[in-house]
């Protein structure tokens, strides 16, 4: 009997964690594609330049091109069992750790530029180190 009782908690747990990376997978997936950047903040300010640039997803690689400036290129990595959902973006030996948003055509990023701290919600103040970006889906 036992070992029938610690089989089903095996199926059990095996299921789990197989709907947990098809979270993720969902996820990665919605990412996939070109946004355009809405709008763009720093410290509570908006940052004109960076309207209207680019971000594109392919697999868990990401290049931004804003309309003027050199491209950055990196990796981006999803958590989506987080609440809210965490999101960071290597760049240039670097990571920036966020939290996101997807919901349809719209994707929300509020990340750090300094610092190992994660934003907890997807807000830009003053003086606090965080950007928030709104992109559209670029069809």
């Amino acid at each position: 009997m036992k070992s029938l009782a610690r089989a089903a908690l095996t199926g059990c747990a095996l299921v789990f964690l197989d709907l947990s990376a098809c979270a993720a997978d969902a996820d990665q997936q919605s990412l996939q594609g070109q946004w355009m950047v809405e709008s763009f903040a720093y410290n509570g300010s908006p940052v004109d330049i960076m309207k209207d640039a680019i971000r594109e997803f392919s697999d868990d690689k990401y290049t931004l091109t804003p309309k003027i400036g050199d491209a950055i290129n990196g990796i981006v990595k999803l958590d989506s069992s987080k609440a809210p959902k965490q999101i960071d973006l290597e760049v240039n030996g670097r990571t920036l750790k966020g939290i996101y948003e997807i919901d349809g055509d719209s994707l929300k990023m509020s990340y750090t530029l300094n610092g190992d701290e994660r934003p907890t919600e997807l807000v830009s103040k003053p003086d606090s180190g965080v950007v928030l970006v709104v992109h559209k889906r670029v069809k």
